[in-house]
């Protein structure tokens, strides 16, 4: 199954305030030049990096078949690694919206505590001497 990404659509007018809980909608061409360009590119490389992924996977199955076979357990180990890479590798980039979305969420809900400044007045007045 392929799945086709797009980017959010943007408007030339700006928003006053981030609708929802994608952080891609809280600006616009308008304060931000170029942003719909660097999401195209942002978005079009998901792809290629999930093909990246799954050769890495067929390589490190590879790997590790050919070192169990050669009783070579460098090999077979090696290829093991890069199978456990290229499976969070592709978890990574194919959850990396939602993770976006979800630290966004995260970050609007933390708030600064209540400054504790306290002035205190001199006792004497300052004499010029």
């Amino acid at each position: 199954m392929i799945r086709s990404l797009v980017a959010p659509e943007d408007s030339t007018a700006p928003t006053p305030a981030p609708a929802g809980n994608n952080p891609l909608t809280g600006a616009t061409e308008t304060t931000l030049p170029g942003l719909a360009t660097f999401k195209g590119l942002v978005l079009g490389l998901i792809p290629y990096a999930l093909v990246a992924c799954v050769a890495a996977f067929l390589i490190g199955a590879i790997l590790w078949a050919v070192g169990a076979f050669g009783n070579n357990p460098q090999h077979s180990s090696r290829g093991k690694t890069t199978l456990i890479v290229a499976l969070v590798a592709a978890l990574l980039v194919g959850g990396a919206a939602y993770l976006v979305g979800w630290f966004n969420s995260v970050g609007k809900t933390v708030s600064a505590p209540a400054s504790m400044v306290q002035t205190v007045a001199p006792a004497d007045p300052v004499r010029p001497v």
